[in-house]
Formats: structure tokens, sequence, C-alpha cells
């Protein structure tokens, strides 16, 4: 079996009862504008840290990071379905619900959503004094809206089979997130169309590639796409901020930025790979930075690396360009499939296309397979 082998997203933002059975290794989904493709990215990224409420919270936030963030309840709740039971109109209150199998132990995720007003436990409100509020003094101003997230899973393993946590999160307070054991974890990352720009983000990667050790692999990835690059390194040559760079044969030490936006692209895809190695990589418009005449060998390279590393790849694309070179690389034994998502009423459907099928269309009859 495969980590996840069937998946139902019965609610999850504008997600109905959607169905994809029988997934592959690597899985692509296409449809059209507004069809739920992300959203399906972001409900496999929580079910696979079912209870990290840092998952959520940075879930939520994924396509917010182009923009200025929403704060971070008003970026949350949209996660999570109305309950249209609700009676106070002001105060959102929600609830999702996946449900999966295969290799990974959980079965089933429910999550709940509820805001209240209080006073935050933490006795901190924004731009007050430090001296600690007396009921009495308690005014209008000092009631924050806050929310509770409750996440339940039901799982196979033995003596655990239902887990259960709370959380409190309230408006403009940091979340400060207590630390729990749960076996219940499957590695996971998820690549935006826009994250590898973030030098941060790069640097950060980098940095847990060196202490885990696996920077080797890394740069064994790359040198696939450029053979002729020896290194990767963080330096601050003006001893402000750090710089990822790349030391290459031919033009030398140089950072990251002088090597275009496809080299960024690459690396950040090559660092996110092989941290969720034995585990499941979501990639949101997987085209993205990357020359049609390079996606071959681009698809090429990661289709061999998630096999090697046992990753689970669930990737969007708008690109016919792409699927046609996702085909081009793999061959009749590559576990691939294509989901197309569908509109109907209420509901979302997926139509299943494995890859002997889909290059049945492709080849012999140039369908359009994407909407």
């Amino acid at each position: 079996m495969k980590h996840l082998d069937n998946l139902t997203i019965h609610r999850f933002r504008g997600l109905r009862d959607l169905n994809l059975h029988d997934l592959g290794q690597i899985n692509i989904l296409v449809g059209g504008n507004n069809s739920g493709k992300t959203s399906v990215l972001e409900a496999i990224s929580t079910y696979c840290r079912p209870l990290d409420p840092l998952e959520w919270l940075n879930t939520s936030w994924r396509r917010e990071i182009k923009y200025s963030r929403k704060p971070q309840l008003d970026a949350l709740k949209w996660l999570f379905p109305q309950n249209s039971e609700v009676s106070h109109l002001d105060l959102y209150e929600g609830e999702t619900y996946v449900s999966s199998n295969g290799d990974f132990p959980v079965t089933e995720l429910r999550a709940i959503y509820r805001e209240f007003e209080g006073i935050s436990e933490l006795g901190e409100v924004e731009n007050s004094s430090e001296s600690q509020l007396e009921i009495d003094e308690i005014e209008f101003d000092h009631i924050l809206r806050g929310a509770e997230l409750k996440l339940k899973v039901a799982t196979k393993i033995v003596g655990h089979e239902e887990l259960s946590v709370s959380f409190e999160i309230w408006e403009n307070q940091r979340f400060i997130n207590r630390k729990n054991s749960s076996t219940a974890v499957l590695p996971i990352d998820t690549v935006t169309p826009f994250s590898h720009r973030i030098e941060q983000l790069q640097n950060s990667l980098l940095s847990e590639a060196i202490l885990l050790g696996i920077k080797p692999k890394v740069i064994e990835l790359l040198q696939q796409m450029d053979s002729e690059i020896t290194d990767l390194v963080i330096l601050a040559p003006t001893g402000k901020r750090p710089s990822l760079y790349i030391d290459h044969k031919r033009v030398g030490v140089s950072p990251l930025s002088a090597f275009g936006d496809g080299v960024r692209r690459l690396l950040f895809i090559a660092l996110t790979l092989v941290k969720v190695r034995g585990g499941v990589l979501l990639i949101d418009e997987i085209e993205t930075a990357i020359h049609t005449q390079g996606l071959g060998s681009f698809f090429t390279w990661i289709v061999q690396w998630c096999q090697q590393l046992d990753v689970q790849l669930f990737a969007t694309t708008h690109s016919l360009e792409a699927i046609d070179a996702m085909l081009d690389a793999s061959d009749s034994e590559t576990d691939l499939v294509l989901y197309r998502l569908e509109k109907k009423e209420s509901q979302t459907k997926a139509v299943r296309l494995e890859r002997e099928r889909l290059h049945r269309l492709r080849e012999d009859l140039g369908l359009e397979v994407r909407v």
C-alpha cells in the first residue's frame, strides 16, 4: 500500500464529498479555475499532521504569503465550511471532515473551529500595561476574539484508536504550540508557486538539510539538472543578512539569485523532497518557473527521486505541456494518475485517468484533459 490509497474530502473549504480513489505515487490534479485543486492540497496537508495546530495555521496562511497576511483567525476560519445551525452571526463556527486509508495509520480527521469572546489566559492584551487587570477594571476594549480548535482523529494504532486535542487561539496574539508526542504524523511539506522566492525559507531548508546530514543528497539531485553544481553554502559577505550561494565549476561561488528563477525553484523542490523522505510532497502549479523545454528533464528527475525516496507526490497544474512532459518522463511502470476536478452543483467530482488511459487520450486522440 501507499501512504494514502484512497482519500475522501467530506468537508473542507468549498469541497464536499470529493473522492480520490486508487491514488498513485504521482498524482496530478487538473481542473478549471476555482475547481478546488489547491484546497485538495490543503486538506492533505492538515490530514497528514492532524493534531498539529501550527500546520493548520500555516496551511491557512499559504495563500496569503504573497500579499499582506490576514489576521490568523480570519485566515484560519475559511478552512472550515460554516455550520448552518449557528445562531450567532458574529461568531463563526465550522467543521472539516476527511477520511482515508493506506499505510498512514490515521483513518479519519474531524476538526471543529468555534469562535468566542473573552479574556486570554495569557493575561496579555496588545498595547496594555504589564500590570494584571483586575476583573472590575476590564473594559470592553479588552475583550478579545478567540477560537477553540478541536482536533479529533481515528487511527489504526493499537491502544490509541481515537485521539483528541483542543487549542485556544486568540486574535493579535502569537500562538504558542505546546508540543505533543502523537505518532499520527506523516512527513509532509508544500511547495507553493512563490515559496522558492522567499530567501528565508530557502536558508531554513538548507540549514535543516545540513543539520540532518542530507545536503549531499540535495546536491546530487541538483546535479541531475546541472552537473557543474558542486556545493551549496550560506554566506554573509557584508556581515549582515545571510544568503544562499551556489558553488559552480564554471561561474564560481555566486548568489542563488544569479542563477534565475528556474534554479531557485528546482533547489527549493529538491530541499523539500529530501526533507519529506518516506512521506508526501505537495506542489501547487508544478510547472511554475520551469521553461517548457526543461519540463521533460525536470519531470524525469522528480519521478525518479519520488520513487527512490518513497515520496507520494500530489501536484496541481494548469499546463497541458506539463501533462505531456510528465507522460514522456514516465513509463508503463510508473504509478501515475491524473484527477480532473469538476464542479457539480454543490459537490466536486473527480474523474480518474490512470497513466495508460491518459497516454492514449493525449497521444492517440490529442484530447483536452484539463477541463
